[in-house]
């Protein structure tokens, strides 16, 4: 008997350690399956952000246009037509979308030619110290780069050597930055979506600045009312924009993404042409929710 309750003893700790290691293991593969499925839906979000990004881009450009052609029962413009900063809104099957039109004036252009420009961008954004900031803003400025166009007016090598012509059609790309000496990958991927591939002037339009550039660069975004005018600011005429965009897939998911456009103000779909189109990527408010 007492041999037997020995072997009963010996069976039943091995049973509880088969139970226990069986619970690690299913505890392990369903945490696993958990973890797979969040990346799946977290993929699909951003497959679908995608998707809608280049439609929505074209949609929200036409919008602008037909806004600022429409007036109401007086015959006065619309208020919406004369924001310089236009924002609409969509709702997609489960998906709701926010688009805001931005004149690439309020981005720091590539073909940027002031080195304090680069170096306030390099600081505030790409998360620099001011001394290398300061170094890499002038060797952006004055970096050797291939150059295949005719010469512009500035020196042999820089961005700015480029012909004018070259420059408003993108001959300067913005992942050149990426061969100057002193870039480094984690502050080229936080300054990218700040950098226009337009050359649309020198400088900042706090006006038309998204948040992030205002706090940068020491402005704070003037009252609607204030930018509200009948007559065009001459800086947005030169047709290029930024749309932001905004996809709520869930209250906690929540992608965005930057289109850049061409468009003369025509409310055809055609007459926008998409420049850049950047990858979505998931928003700190989504992510926290």
């Amino acid at each position: 008997m007492r041999g037997l309750s020995k072997q009963r003893g010996v069976a039943i700790v091995l049973v509880m350690w088969l139970v226990a290691a069986m619970s690690i293991t299913v505890g392990g593969a369903l945490a696993l399956a958990r973890e797979e499925i969040g990346l799946a839906s977290s993929r699909l979000g951003e497959a679908q952000a995608f998707a809608l990004g280049k439609g929505i881009a074209r949609l929200v450009v036409m919008d602008r246009a037909r806004a600022q052609a429409a007036v109401d029962e007086n015959g006065d413009p619309d208020p919406a037509g004369l924001s310089r900063v236009f924002m609409s809104r969509y709702e997609i099957d489960d998906l709701t979308v926010s688009a805001t039109v931005y004149p690439a004036s309020g981005f720091v252009s590539v073909a940027e030619s002031d080195p304090a420009v680069w170096q306030q961008l390099l600081s505030g954004i790409g998360g620099m110290d001011n001394v290398a900031a300061a170094t890499l803003a002038e060797q952006i400025v004055n970096s050797e780069l291939e150059t295949t166009a005719s010469a512009g007016s500035g020196p042999p090598g820089s961005f700015q050597f480029y012909s004018r012509y070259r420059q408003a059609r993108s001959a300067v790309y913005v992942e050149q930055l990426l061969g100057v000496e002193g870039m480094n990958r984690a502050v080229y991927d936080r300054i990218r979506p700040s950098i226009s591939p337009f050359n649309v002037g020198s400088g900042i339009d706090p006006a038309v600045a998204p948040p992030e550039m205002l706090a940068v660069f020491g402005a704070s975004r003037k009252k609607e009312a204030d930018l509200l005018s009948n007559e065009p600011d001459p800086r947005d005429a030169s047709g290029y924009y930024c749309v932001e965009i905004e996809v709520s897939a869930s209250p906690s998911e929540r992608f965005v993404q930057r289109v850049w456009v061409e468009s003369q103000g025509s409310d055809e779909f055609s007459a926008v042409r998409l420049r850049r189109i950047e990858k979505p990527r998931q928003s700190t408010l989504g992510r926290a929710g």
